[in-house]
Parts: C-alpha cells; structure tokens; sequence
C-alpha cells in the first residue's frame, strides 16, 4: 500500500501542486484546478527534459539523475506551494459556481464523467501488449534494473553505443523515474496507472480548451466534452489514430504527443492569440514545447513548423513583428536540443 500510495502521490497531487507557478500568473478564467493539473504535468516534463538529457549523453547512472531530479522537483515544489498558496480561493469559486448550475447541465457533466470512467476503467481491465512496449517497457525496465540510460539493447538486454535516436526523448526513462520511487514496475506503472491518470490529463487539455471556445457559453461546455468523449471512444478507425493511442498506448511518446501535447501547443495559441496575454500562458507555452522534444524526436521538426506559422499569422494578425518573433522564441530549446541531436548523432 505504501508503494502505491507513493506512485499515486508523484501522477495526482505532485503535478497538480507543481502548476501552481504558472496558473498564479494567469488571468481569472484559466485559475482551475483542470488547468493547474495540465500545467503541473508539463511542468514536471519540462524539468525532466532538461535534466535528463545531459545524463544520458554523458552517459552518467539513472540513480544519479533519480537523486538530482528529485530534488529539483522537491524544491520547484516546494517554491509552487508558497506561490500558489491563494489560488485555493479560486478553485472554491470554481465549486461554488457547479452548484449554481443549471440541472441540465450537471446531468450534461455527469454523462461525461460516466463515459471518462468507463474509458478508465476499459483502459485498465482490457490492456493489451502493443507491439512498441517491446521497445517502450523494456527501455524502463532495462534503466531500472542496470542503472543505465539508452545503453542496453532494448530487445536483448546487451550492451549497445548510446542510443541518440531515442535519448533526446526519454519518455520511458521517466516511467523509470516512477518505478524507482515507488517501486513498482515499469509495465505496472505505464498499463496500471499511467493508463488512466494520462487520460484524465487528456482530457483537461481538451476541457481547457472548451472553457477558451465556449468562455461566453459555458452550459454548453458539457455537450462538447461528451461530443470529445464519443469521438473518443469509436476513433479506432486505423492502428495510427489519435484516439487508438489515446486508449491503447498513451503511456508512450507517442500517445503523449498526439493526446496532450499537440492539442496543448492549440490550447496555447488559442490564448496567445488573443489582445492580451497572460505571463503564465507564456511560461505554459515554453514548457508544452520542450514537453514535445520528450515525447518523441518528431517534435524537432513538428514544434518549429508549427509555432513559426503560429508566430506569422498571429504577428500578422496583432500588426506586430516582435510578438512573432517573441512566440517564434519560445521554441528556441527545441530548437538547441535538434541541434545538439545532429551533433551527436
């Protein structure tokens, strides 16, 4: 129990306290708890990037960065809770709104609370052995049981040159990460409680999202969610779909890329394109770039493409060259960790 208990702090509490720093400096509407729970978690990935990174390519132990990361997010949290200590004052204006809800409407969210939880649970019971967890499972297990990082042949467990391809994006290395101090398996860790916990992150990215395009309508902000929930559930058109990933592998690079951090980056130009634009969506907008160098090598041609389109139109459209140039900027990091990729590789 006490594992458990562990594992369970580090994927609900500890991200949620972690987006306190950014979710402080944004305006009334984006102080939610769904929104501060999305930010906790890109948070959590823009830190483990940067870290983990320069351990990998040094080749240095996974118990090294377990102590140094650890005490990164220890003290990031520490500094989020003093922050943030008033933002509790709007998250019970965010109850107390619920209860002045009109009755359809609470049925409205009450259907799509059903529709997430049996999502969850099939998630759980139904899993299935996808065919990269032979790469993605294996790689946390081998960094947890050697002490090694991208070092080992994921199919064989030998030793092997460094992986460059894979350890700019170390996803599974942060699964590790989970295993190490909850000590809890890998395969459990990803199938058991990733499973579901990045579900529900996904669906706070699609509900932020609700909450920006529906600000003026908010009693039909259920009718989407379920319309997302549905779209959801019968998605599994192709093995490629967002919605095949989102229900069978969202615990890898990929699933997180298509499930939250694509859909963030839209949540973020969504705000960034408006008059006026808070500190904290700036910061939101950074980390969700480098969270995509995370989740998978792509986004080192995918974030820079999209964000310099962004930049362009919204330039255009503000009648400002420096905001571009100021959005174009944010992808920077990315940009540094492709060029270091090239170098190394």
């Amino acid at each position: 129990m006490i594992r458990w208990g562990i594992l369970l702090a580090l994927v609900l509490p500890v991200p949620f306290f972690l987006g306190f720093i950014p979710v402080k400096h944004m305006n009334r509407l984006q102080k939610t708890p769904a929104m501060t729970y999305v930010c906790g978690w890109f948070v959590s990935f823009f830190l483990f990037e940067l870290t983990a990174v320069p351990f990998i390519l040094l080749e240095q132990s996974f118990t090294l960065l377990v102590i140094v990361y650890t005490c990164i997010v220890a003290l990031v949290l520490l500094l989020s809770l003093w922050q943030g200590r008033q933002l509790w004052r709007c998250y019970l204006a965010e109850v107390r709104q619920l209860k002045e809800m009109p009755l359809h409407v609470k049925l409205g969210w009450c259907v799509f609370y059903l529709i997430v939880l049996f999502q969850m649970v099939y998630a759980i019971l139904y899993w299935h052995y996808d065919g990269d967890d032979a790469y993605y499972i294996a790689t946390a297990v081998l960094t947890n049981t050697f002490d090694t990082m991208y070092l080992r042949d994921a199919y064989t467990g030998f030793i092997y040159p460094l992986d460059v391809r894979h350890a700019f994006s170390p996803t599974p290395v942060y699964q590790a990460w989970l295993s190490r101090l909850s000590g809890i398996a890998p395969a459990v860790v990803a199938h058991t409680v990733l499973a579901w916990v990045w579900l529900g992150f996904m669906y706070c990215v699609y509900g932020q999202i609700a909450s920006r395009i529906l600000w003026n309508r908010k009693n039909y902000k259920p009718v989407f969610m379920i319309l997302i929930a549905v779209w959801f559930l019968y998605g599994n058109v192709s093995l490629y779909t967002t919605e095949t990933f989102a229900m069978t592998r969202i615990w890898q690079g990929k699933g997180l890329m298509a499930g939250m951090v694509i859909p963030a980056m839209f949540l973020c130009l969504l705000y960034l394109a408006q008059e006026s634009v808070s500190q904290g969506m700036w910061m939101l907008f950074l980390c969700v770039c480098v969270s995509a160098v995370l989740a998978t090598s792509v986004s080192f041609m995918v974030v820079p493409t999209i964000t310099g389109i962004a930049a362009v139109l919204i330039g255009i459209k503000k009648k400002s060259v420096r905001y571009g140039v100021d959005l174009f900027l944010c992808c920077v990091p990315c940009l540094l960790l492709a060029l270091c990729f090239f170098i190394v590789k």
